[in-house]
């Protein structure tokens, strides 16, 4: 679980996602409590990604703001 004091890596955020996923679809037979358990981290880590792009694309648009040419 991400604390709100840990810096996301947002590509080994990423990949750990799509390591779970990779898991998920090489399941012949699943089981219930560790698919619950990935499942439920996948969740955190799409989250947390989706909070982190939000994140940058609001300081994209300061940027963005911030160089524009005044008319």
């Amino acid at each position: 679980m991400t604390s709100k004091k840990t810096v996301l890596n947002f590509s080994k955020a990423f990949e750990e996602l799509e390591g779970i996923t990779r898991w998920f679809d090489s399941q012949e037979q699943l089981d219930l409590d560790k698919g619950l358990k990935q499942f439920e981290r996948g969740l955190e880590l799409a989250s947390e990604l989706k909070k982190k792009l939000s994140e940058v694309e609001n300081k994209v648009e300061e940027i963005k703001k911030k160089f524009a040419d005044p008319l």
